[in-house]
């Protein structure tokens, strides 16, 4: 997926903070299989799947793709899990009409989606996201309704019917919202539709952020988009040592308001460019911008040390989009996926291990 636009004022978190010892600082080698199975000790070992444009392939093409999808997310990545994420949209940034688009795939294909990767032993989390792309300058992080009774009575309308799906369809988790830094302080109202959600679906429910520092809404377990720099002289200093470094420094720093073992990292991606982790966030490079496959590389695998070492709840590394998928794809000249490359196979290694 073309990540949609963030801001780009994030700045760098500079903390005093002891490292922690950099556990495995370099991902094992030789992968041992690890079958899927979230229950018990074992995180969650997650890859996000974006369903963006549904209206472009039929319920039948996208069961199809999934079926061999999730078959290779299960046995190639040893993941034990896979996040739905998919688009709803609303008007413009200060409409109060959040809703389902010709985009957003439907209740029932997400339930069917569901079925087919439990076939394959992978929990399932639904993920709603606001589409930016019709909000020209905006970003969901800054949506600014006219009327903030109205736009969460309309989310809720939007929402019902995928927690009606989850739950029917087993989903393990939900999250509830994603980025919606500009309706944090609205809690009573989060609070009341948490509460809602809660009488439908029985399950975990998130709410997913990037910003810091990290305050959530009521009643929901911590998501997090890591999208934060980490700070590198040049690309001389890249390693996977050095960004194992920050991705501890900054998942433990006092912003986070939470301890490390409470959080899942919702979205793990890098695009793979040349001093791309100064600003993680930004996908939108030229198309011709030159690959730099070691920089993405071992950004996952200092993240993944990072997941182990501090004992994180999850991470879903970000991402694959469904519609797109085709068995044995390869991806050596995107910087922004990563079938078929080297950073493939660190995510192999990552999900094989078991600390």
């Amino acid at each position: 997926m073309r990540r949609l636009k963030y801001p780009l004022g994030i700045l760098a978190i500079a903390v005093c903070v002891s490292f922690l010892p950099v556990l495995a600082a370099e991902v094992s080698a030789t992968p041992t299989v690890v079958h899927p199975a979230v229950a018990g000790p074992q995180p969650v070992k997650g890859i996000a799947i974006t369903l963006d444009n549904a209206n472009e392939v039929t319920d039948a093409q996208a069961m199809s793709t999934a079926t061999s999808l999730f078959s290779m997310v299960s046995s190639k990545l040893h993941a034990n899990a896979v996040s739905f994420n998919f688009p709803f949209w609303q008007t413009s940034s200060t409409s109060n009409d959040p809703q389902a688009a010709p985009m957003t795939p439907s209740p029932s294909r997400l339930a069917a989606l569901t079925e087919i990767a439990h076939r394959y032993h992978l929990a399932v989390q639904y993920r709603p996201y606001l589409y930016e792309g019709n909000l020209p300058g905006q970003a969901r992080t800054l949506i600014d309704p006219s009327n903030v009774a109205v736009w969460f009575a309309s989310y809720w309308n939007f929402l019902q019917p995928y927690l009606e799906s989850a739950s029917e369809a087993g989903a393990t988790s939900f999250s509830v919202a994603l980025e919606l830094t500009s309706l944090l302080p609205y809690m009573s109202d989060w609070y009341q539709l948490v509460q809602q959600a809660k009488a439908i679906f029985p399950g975990e429910l998130l709410y997913s952020q990037q910003h810091l520092p990290q305050v959530s809404i009521p009643l929901t377990a911590r998501g997090f988009d890591a999208y934060q720099p980490i700070s590198l002289s040049s690309d001389k200093a890249v390693s996977i040592t050095a960004f194992t470094k920050g991705f501890v420094r900054n998942l433990r720093a006092r912003e986070m308001q939470s301890a490390a073992a409470d959080i899942t990292i919702e979205e793990l991606g890098l695009p793979a460019v040349s001093r791309s982790y100064e600003r993680p966030n930004y996908y939108h490079y030229a198309p011709n911008t030159k690959v730099d496959r070691v920089i993405q590389t071992d950004w996952f695998a200092g993240a993944c040390n990072a997941f182990w070492a501090l004992h994180l709840k999850g991470i879903y590394f970000w991402a694959i989009e469904l519609n797109q998928y085709k068995p044995g794809e390869n991806d050596s000249h995107s910087i922004y996926n990563w079938l078929g490359t080297p950073t493939e196979t660190t995510i192999e290694k990552c999900f094989a291990r078991t600390k």
